[in-house]
């Protein structure tokens, strides 16, 4: 027999109901199972992640720092266990909603890989872009991003919790000059103007 219109429309409800939930259940599995590994580095060495290639970075930016302040142009080169150790470091101290960052340089390019809060978990991040550091703080420039094993189709909703987390990190570090990078494998080129 025929159903009643009230009960038809109830009935669709219902169904659109269970497909929503379904489909929130199963994004969700995606975004917290497997997803993108470390990224691969672009020079020829291993990145490596310790204090020593932090306080290498730190040394080569207070010297490049000085020099500017002096009023002479200064560029840094800084290797990619260099930058992966100081934004971990960076990260350790200010807290946020980031961690185990790897961060790979490619020609023209990088990747940082690791693990982002998106509120009810933790799920691992690929991002791919460039740094723009000539403003008060560093911007990210976003190229692509991925997070777990969710399918591009329905990554839009998740894009802002990741890049949220890495803005708000950039946004704690404050710039003194206006600086330009190059990306070439394995490291940044970083030279500022007084």
């Amino acid at each position: 027999m025929f159903k009643s219109p009230v009960g038809i429309v109830f009935s669709i409800l219902g169904v659109i109901v269970l497909i929503v939930v379904a489909f929130v259940v199963i994004t969700g599995i995606l975004a917290f199972s497997g997803g993108p590994g470390p990224c691969t580095p672009g020079g020829s060495a291993p990145i490596e992640n310790n204090a020593a290639n932090a306080a290498a970075f730190d040394a080569k930016w207070d010297e490049m720092d000085a020099r500017l302040d002096a009023g002479t142009p200064a560029s840094i080169t800084l290797t990619e266990s260099e930058v992966t150790s100081r934004a971990n470091t960076f990260i350790d101290e200010e807290g946020g909603d980031i961690a185990d960052v790897q961060v790979c340089i490619y020609s023209g390019s990088g990747a940082a890989t690791g693990q982002v809060d998106v509120s009810v978990g933790d799920a691992k991040f690929k991002v791919t872009g460039t740094v723009n550091l000539t403003g008060e703080h560093p911007v990210a420039e976003f190229d692509d991003i991925e997070l777990g094993s969710i399918p591009g189709v329905v990554m839009d909703p998740f894009e802002s919790a990741v890049e949220d987390a890495i803005q708000e990190l950039l946004d704690d570090i404050g710039l003194t000059h206006v600086y330009t990078v190059e990306l070439q494998p394995g490291q940044a080129v970083i030279s500022g103007t007084p």
